[in-house]
C-alpha cells in the first residue's frame, strides 16, 4: 500500500472517488451539505457501510434529529441491514435525537449490541460530551468513521451561535487527534451552497456540496473545497439508486 493510499479513506461510491483522486482526506473532517431530498444521509449512511463491507473499518453514526428506529429502518431500502451490522460490532448508532427520553451510558456496556444506544433529553443535550463519548466508543470498536447528522439541529439545542462554534471547533479537534475520517452533514440556505450552520464550513476540511435542480430533472454533486486531496471542481450529476448514490460522469483525475 502506497503512502498517498494510506493517507486517503475511499469513499466506496466510485464516481465520487475518482472525483476526488482516491478519497477522503483520512482523519481529517468533511461538511457534506444540501437541501432537502438531495441524499445527504444517503451519501453518508453508503460511507459507513461501503467502509464496513470494503474496507473493513467500522463505523459510527451520531443521530441528532432522526432517532435510531427511523434510520435503521430507511437503511432498508437500501439493503443496508444496521441492527446485524450492530450486532457484529462493526457499526454503533449513538441516538441524541430529541424523540428520545431519558439517559443510558454505553461506554460501560461495550461490548456492543443492538440495544446499545445513548439518549439524552433535549436540556441535558452536551455535545462535548458526546463528542467524547464517540471517542471513547471509536477506540473500543476499533471505528475509524464517523457521521453526525445533522448540524441544524444545533439550533434548536444551542441558545447562542457561539456556543455552536465552541463545541463544533471542540468536536472537530477531538476527532482529528483520534485520526477519525468524520463526515458532517449540513443543509444549505441558497442555491450558493451556504450552509446555515456557517462554522461548519470554516473547520471543514472539505465541503461537498448536493444540488436538486427541478428545471433539469437531475441532481449534481460539487467538490467545493478539499484540503491535501487533488480534487474536480467540475460538478457531475448523480441519482438515488436502490444501491445508494450512483454517480454518472466521474472519471478519475489521477
Amino acid at each position: 500500500m502506497t503512502e498517498k493510499t494510506q493517507s486517503r479513506c475511499p469513499t466506496g461510491i466510485t464516481g465520487l472517488d475518482n472525483m476526488l483522486g482516491g478519497g477522503l482526506p483520512r482523519g481529517r473532517t468533511i461538511l457534506v451539505s444540501g437541501s432537502c431530498g438531495t441524499g445527504k444521509t444517503t451519501l453518508a449512511l453508503q460511507f459507513l457501510m461501503d467502509g464496513i463491507s470494503k474496507y473493513n473499518e467500522p463505523g459510527i453514526y451520531v443521530t441528532l434529529e432522526q432517532s435510531g428506529d427511523e434510520i435503521r429502518k430507511d437503511a432498508l431500502q437500501f439493503g443496508w441491514d444496521l441492527p446485524k451490522l450492530e450486532a457484529e460490532r462493526k457499526l454503533l448508532i449513538i441516538d441524541t435525537s430529541l424523540s428520545k427520553i431519558g439517559i443510558k451510558d454505553f461506554i460501560t456496556t461495550l461490548p456492543i449490541s443492538p440495544t446499545t444506544s445513548f439518549s439524552l433529553l433535549p436540556d441535558e443535550f452536551d455535545l462535548n460530551k458526546i463528542v467524547g463519548l464517540t471517542v471513547e466508543a471509536a477506540r473500543k470498536l476499533g471505528a475509524r468513521r464517523i457521521v453526525v447528522d445533522s448540524l441544524p439541529a444545533l439550533d434548536v439545542l444551542f441558545k447562542e451561535t457561539h456556543d455552536i462554534r465552541r463545541a463544533l471547533v471542540n468536536l472537530n479537534y477531538e476527532f482529528k487527534a483520534s485520526n477519525l475520517t468524520t463526515i458532517l452533514i449540513g443543509e444549505t440556505e441558497d442555491e450558493d451552497g451556504v450552509t446555515k450552520i456557517p462554522v461548519a464550513d470554516y473547520i471543514s476540511d472539505g465541503v461537498i456540496l448536493l444540488k436538486n435542480n427541478e428545471a433539469l430533472d437531475m441532481r449534481t454533486i460539487r467538490i467545493r473545497k478539499m484540503r491535501t486531496a487533488k480534487h474536480t471542481l467540475k460538478p457531475q450529476t448523480y441519482e438515488i439508486t436502490p444501491k445508494g448514490i450512483e454517480i454518472k460522469e466521474a472519471k478519475s483525475i489521477l
